[in-house]
């Protein structure tokens, strides 16, 4: 049967990986969930991280006081360096943004990053 409400633009090239970190009990679900907020400078292709602020629950306090974590994302393109974190109902959920099937991957920087974020959230 063809749907009956078709999209308009159809199938779409985006693609997102997420890190996924095993937590046994989440009591609240808003100490897991955090987003950073970028301080950039320059425009379009020119524009550079700054700096970055943890935005979120009680994750945020301690990404946020991580000194070493906080200067590798800066090191990171604008698009990287947006990281969110969000509770699953089996753990949580480390992602960036969305990207396209040419730009996807993720290189070991970033992946350093994933890995130290999943260590914060595991000591909580």
């Amino acid at each position: 049967m063809q749907d009956p409400n078709p999209s308009p633009w159809g199938a779409q090239d985006r693609f997102q990986a997420h890190y996924i970190v095993r937590v046994k009990d989440i009591e609240n679900v808003l100490d897991y969930t955090a987003r950073t907020t970028l301080s950039t400078t320059g425009h379009f292709g020119s524009k550079e991280v700054t700096d970055i602020q943890w935005q979120g629950g009680k994750i945020s306090d301690t990404l946020n006081s991580d000194i070493s974590l906080k200067e590798m994302i800066v090191k990171q393109t604008p698009n990287d360096a947006v990281i969110s974190i969000e509770p699953t109902n089996q753990g949580v959920r480390i992602y960036g943004k969305w990207k396209n099937g040419f730009e996807f991957g993720i290189s070991k920087e970033l992946f350093e990053i994933y890995n130290k974020i999943a260590g914060h959230i595991k000591n909580i």
